[in-house]
């Protein structure tokens, strides 16, 4: 996971390892005339940490290696198929944080509890992440990221208006009960995010709507005439699928596919509201 708003770029870390070894210059010697530790520089070569600004235009400096100071676009965890979920894979950091947010609330968290559940200290925490709040920034931006890829996916593989929202219910369903955790979260604590960050998160679920009305003005194209705007129809589908994460209980609720079916013959029924001869089957 990218850290937002820090100095950086994909594979700065290998960067300033080769070149470090192209100008025969050794770990200890680098580390040493930039102000790091070994094992510091080391962790950031093979990618698992992410030094702070003036660390950064050090290395820089002294390899000649350019730095992009754009902040990094979120990036979710990558998918070959869009109904396929991995178990989340997160740095410990990350991983710990989002569990004690969502057990206790963001503002009952402390970073000491994150720390302890690591088996780090609050410096080793601090190590790998500026704050607390970049650690819900990150996790939220990551979360808003994936579930927008997962969304274009599977639209892009519908070969029918209805199967368009089709697909896109059963991507939010899953998402939101695969990444119950994130999807959680994501609709608690909106509020304890900065302004930009807030707007960027309002942003990203606008997207995930958008791509959803889009398929329900298909569907009315397609014949499905509904009296309802499609923008309000797109907004109940979308509010139905998230609200699945308050509920769901692995092991006890039905199967998260069993949930899809269930909400896509309810959105379809959705698409042709109020209209004569209403019909919740697909075309």
């Amino acid at each position: 996971m990218e850290r937002a708003g820090r100095i950086g770029g994909e594979g700065l870390g290998a960067r300033i390892r080769s070149a470090r070894i192209e100008r025969e210059i050794g770990l200890r010697q680098l580390a040493q005339l930039v102000g790091m530790s070994p094992s510091s520089l080391s962790e950031f070569e093979n990618g698992k940490s992410l030094p702070g600004q003036e660390r950064l235009q050090a290395l820089s400096a002294a390899l000649g290696v350019p730095l992009d100071l754009r902040p990094p676009e979120p990036a979710g965890p990558r998918f070959d198929n869009w109904r396929d979920f991995e178990p989340l894979d997160l740095p410990p950091v990350f991983r710990t944080a989002l569990d004690v947010f969502v057990e206790v609330g963001y503002h009952a968290a402390t970073v000491r509890m994150i720390a302890d559940r690591c088996g780090l200290s609050m410096a080793g925490v601090y190590y790998h992440v500026e704050s607390k709040d970049v650690l819900l920034t990150e996790l939220l931006q990551g979360a808003m990221a994936e579930l927008t890829s997962r969304c274009v996916a599977a639209d892009a593989e519908a070969d029918s208006p209805a199967e368009r929202l089709a697909n896109l219910v059963e991507c939010v369903i899953l998402f939101h009960t695969y990444r119950q955790a994130s999807a959680v979260l994501a609709s608690t604590e909106l509020r304890s995010l900065d302004e930009s960050g807030r707007s960027l998160h309002l942003q990203a679920r606008t997207e995930v709507r958008d791509i959803v009305q889009a398929a329900v003005e298909a569907c009315r194209d397609a014949g499905r005439v509904g009296t309802v705007p499609a923008s309000s129809t797109a907004t109940a589908i979308v509010t139905m699928c998230v609200a699945v994460a308050d509920w769901y209980k692995p092991g006890v609720s039905p199967p998260p596919h069993e949930i899809a079916r269930e909400y896509t013959d309810l959105a379809l029924a959705m698409a042709s509201a109020g209209s004569s001869g209403t019909s919740g089957s697909r075309d």
